[in-house]
C-alpha cells in the first residue's frame, strides 16, 4: 500500500486533494492510504511517533509556519520520502530543491497536474527499490548499492569509498575511473573533482570552492571545474523542480 501524508491549512483544500487522490486510486486501480494533516508540526508529530509515508504533499505558506521548513526537518531523518510542495506562488520554486523536493504544483491544483506528478512519484519510487550497483567488496563477498541511497565516491588509492545515506561507508576495489563509467550513465551523479563523484539529489550548497552535502561532508571543487559543475547542479535543480509538465 502506499501510504500518502496531505498537509494544508485550509479544509476545502484537503479534501479536494484527497477527492483527486481517491479518483487517481479508483483509475489505476491502486491502494492508498491517504492521511490529512492541517498542520506541519502536526505532520513532525505523526512521523516522530513512528507513522510511515511514501508521498508527502506539503503547502509552503500556512499561518505561523513555513513548510520549506517543515520539509527541511522531514529531510533530517527521512531522504527517502517524495515531497510535493503546494503553493500560490512560485517564488519558491529553486528553494524546493534543497530539500529534494519531486515537484512544486501552483494552486489551484488540477486532476491532469496531481495525476501526472503522483504518477512520477510511484515511478520514482519503483527504480529506488531496484536500481543500483552490484559491486565487490570483499573475497568472495559482494555488495548492492541502490543509487539512491549514494551521497558520493570517493577515490581511495587503489580503492573506492562509497558515502551512503546511513552513514555507512563501502569499500571496494576497483578504479575511481570504473566508478566513473558505472554512474554517469545515471542523470543524478556528476564527477565534480579527479577523486569524487557527488549524487545531485543529496547536495545542500555549492560554492565556487566546495559543495556540502546534506550530511554535513564538504566535497572540493577544483576552480576550474566550478562553472561546469553549477551549471549541470543548476539545470538538474530546475528540472526536478518543475518536472517535464512545467508550473500548470
Amino acid at each position: 500500500m502506499i501510504r500518502i501524508a496531505v498537509c494544508d491549512d485550509k479544509p476545502e483544500e484537503l479534501n479536494r486533494i484527497s477527492y483527486i487522490l481517491n479518483l487517481y486510486q479508483t483509475t489505476n486501480q491502486l491502494h492508498m492510504g491517504i492521511h490529512d494533516f492541517s498542520s506541519g508540526f502536526s505532520l513532525l508529530d505523526a512521523l516522530d511517533s513512528g507513522e510511515r509515508f511514501d508521498i508527502i504533499i506539503l503547502d509552503i505558506i500556512m499561518p505561523g509556519e513555513n513548510g520549506m521548513d517543515i520539509a527541511r526537518e522531514i529531510r533530517k531523518n527521512h531522504t527517502e520520502i517524495e515531497i510535493i510542495f503546494l503553493t500560490s506562488s512560485p517564488e519558491y520554486a529553486v528553494e524546493s530543491y534543497e530539500v529534494n523536493a519531486n515537484n512544486y504544483i501552483l494552486k489551484p491544483v488540477s486532476e491532469d497536474k496531481l495525476f501526472m506528478v503522483i504518477e512520477k512519484c510511484l515511478k520514482h519510487i519503483d527504480n529506488e527499490c531496484s536500481a543500483g550497483l552490484i559491486l565487490r567488496t570483499g573475497a568472495n563477498q559482494y555488495t548492492r548499492i541502490l543509487y539512491s541511497k549514494l551521497l558520493y565516491g570517493e577515490a581511495m588509492r587503489k580503492t573506492v569509498n562509497l558515502h551512503l545515506s546511513d552513514n555507512t561507508v563501502v569499500s571496494s576495489v576497483m578504479t575511481f575511473t570504473k566508478l566513473v563509467t558505472l554512474l554517469e550513465s545515471n542523470s543524478d551523479f556528476v564527477k565534480t573533482h579527479r577523486s569524487y563523484i557527488v549524487n545531485m539529489n543529496y547536495i545542500e550548497h555549492i560554492s565556487k570552492n566546495e559543495i556540502i552535502m546534506m550530511n554535513g561532508d564538504r566535497i572540493p571543487i577544483p576552480p576550474k571545474k566550478y562553472s561546469e559543475v553549477s551549471k549541470i547542479f543548476f539545470d538538474f535543480a530546475f528540472n526536478n523542480s518543475f518536472g517535464n509538465g512545467g508550473q500548470a
